[in-house]
């Protein structure tokens, strides 16, 4: 177990040395501070924000406005509640997910100011299969991993975590080009419906 463990961590730096050099929006180029050319990521696609930060948002647009109307003694400029809104916005921006593949591994991050971090790595070395649609029902239930957006199709990653299956479960907005970077082969059909 424990060179499997040694191995994972491994993938992760060599994913993370692969994914840092580009741009978070990595389709603009890789970052000028790279120092070396970086190989090509296999497959890279945003997510909208998890629905309960869009969510919280609106809590706390809706507090704020209901604060300056009943409880504040003086009223909000037009200026103050523009500058919530743009924040607010700012905040929301900065909560969309990447889902990358690099050469050694698939993870989920977000921009930070100086590198992106990445999250919820899974090496490829420990995917077993890929599937489009509904999660096959002899498979584990999965994590969800990023929130539908219009255009997305729902994939379902089957990896060995400690020597069991887990499966992590994402929408994407083309499948088949997402399952080709894991598996380096196309998606199998399994409901013997197309997507």
């Amino acid at each position: 177990m424990a060179s499997l463990e040694r191995r994972w961590k491994k993938e992760r730096q060599r994913h993370e040395d692969q994914v840092q050099p580009w741009r978070f929006f990595a389709g603009r180029c890789q970052r000028r501070t790279a120092t070396i050319t970086p190989a090509r990521l296999r497959y890279w696609s945003y997510a909208p924000p998890r629905p309960w930060i869009f969510a919280l948002a609106v809590v706390v647009v809706a507090g704020f406005l209901g604060y300056q109307t009943f409880i504040d003694e003086t009223p909000a400029t037009a200026s103050d509640v523009v500058r919530f809104l743009v924040i607010t916005a700012l905040v929301l921006l900065l909560a969309i997910t990447r889902i990358t593949v690099s050469n050694f591994g698939l993870s989920f991050d977000i921009a930070g100011l100086r590198r992106v971090s990445c999250f919820g790595f899974i090496a490829l070395s420990a995917v077993l299969d890929v599937t489009a649609g509904t999660r096959p029902a002899d498979w584990p239930r999965g994590r969800s991993a990023s929130s539908w957006f219009p255009g997305s199709h729902a994939v379902h990653v089957l990896y060995l975590l400690d020597g069991d299956r887990a499966v992590r479960s994402l929408w994407v907005r083309q499948p088949d080009r997402f399952g080709e970077a894991l598996l380096g082969r196309p998606l199998r059909d399994r409901t013997g419906q197309a997507d």
